[in-house]
Parts: structure tokens; sequence; C-alpha cells
């Protein structure tokens, strides 16, 4: 149902969660991964509507000429 904006400031940092079990590495991980492959993470979110979460990515050719 949406993320609060001071929680979205803190997505993708190491150890952050707000679950009981969480380890807080998921999206930072993720988040290295796409960067990593010249793409970029994008996160809208609006309380008591929901949230989300665009991952662009380069398009690589591989057809030969």
């Amino acid at each position: 149902m949406g993320i609060p904006e001071e929680r979205i400031k803190r997505l993708g940092e190491p150890f952050f969660t707000t679950k009981e079990k969480g380890t807080g590495l998921g999206l930072m991980i993720s988040y290295r991964i796409i960067k990593d492959h010249g793409g970029d993470l994008e996160i809208d979110s609006k309380l008591k509507e929901g949230t989300t979460i665009r991952i662009f990515l380069p398009v690589k050719s591989t057809c030969p000429s």
C-alpha cells in the first residue's frame, strides 16, 4: 500500500530492512547488478495507493550486421 518517503530514501542501503527476518541486502544487490549492466532502477510510491518499480536496461543487439 505504498512506501513512506523517508523509507524510499533508504531503499538499497546495505542492511536496511523493515522485515523481521530480512537482511536488507536484496534490493542493494539487485540495484548493483542493474547498474553493472548499464541500467537504472526507478521507484514511484504513493501511500494508500501502491508502489511501482521500473527497471531500465540497455538493449544490445546480438544480430550480425
